[in-house]
């Protein structure tokens, strides 16, 4: 049995304002935002996971969530290479890169680099978001299913391919080959 731990790196402050209200308004605007407490909290996230790693956990399961203080982690694939830039055994499962908002190619580049980073400690996962997140990024909800589709075909030609090419409906490219490739093979 593996053991991973799920973190959805919650913003370090409880807002008191809305505690009777039992949620956060949406969009919580950015005047709510204090720098310092996010540099904090991502510095005590980085800090607990280096203590999961010395008491054995197998690794943490990280997610992208855009636009409120419930997930700071709008860029797992960062979080992922950062940590593993403190670690050397724990496991990063990136449990959803929103594909339908992200241009996949890059998706597969950012995660290749992070595979390489953490030396083949990623198992990478994708998701589709929430309708919110569409919102924010323009993306009709409509297309999410095709374009996630899409997405993993294309990502997982740029991980296996030396050189692809790719029309579809959302997204065209010829000739392409990633660099760097994943560390772990076929892909993590």
């Amino acid at each position: 049995m593996k053991v991973f731990v799920f973190d959805l790196l919650a913003y370090g402050k409880h807002f008191e304002e809305y505690k009777q209200a039992r949620f956060i308004p949406y969009p919580l605007t950015g005047d709510h935002f204090d720098p310092e407490i996010a540099a904090r909290t991502y510095e005590e996230h980085l800090e607990a996971w280096e203590e999961m790693e010395r008491y054995g956990f197998d690794g943490v399961a990280l997610n992208e969530h855009h636009t409120t203080p419930h997930g700071l982690m709008n860029s797992p694939n960062m979080m992922a290479a950062a940590a593993a830039q403190r670690t050397t055994k724990l496991k990063f499962l990136i449990l959803g890169n929103l594909l339908p908002i992200h241009n996949p190619l890059r998706i597969a580049e950012e995660v290749a680099m992070a595979d390489c980073l953490s030396r083949g400690r990623i198992i990478s996962g994708f998701a589709r978001g929430v309708p919110r997140e569409y919102n924010v990024y323009n993306v009709p909800m409509a297309e999410s299913r095709a374009r996630f589709e899409e997405a993993v075909e294309i990502i997982l030609k740029a991980w296996k391919e030396p050189v692809f090419a790719h029309e579809g409906k959302f997204w065209r490219f010829r000739d392409i080959a990633i660099w760097p490739r994943p560390y772990q093979q076929p892909h993590p």
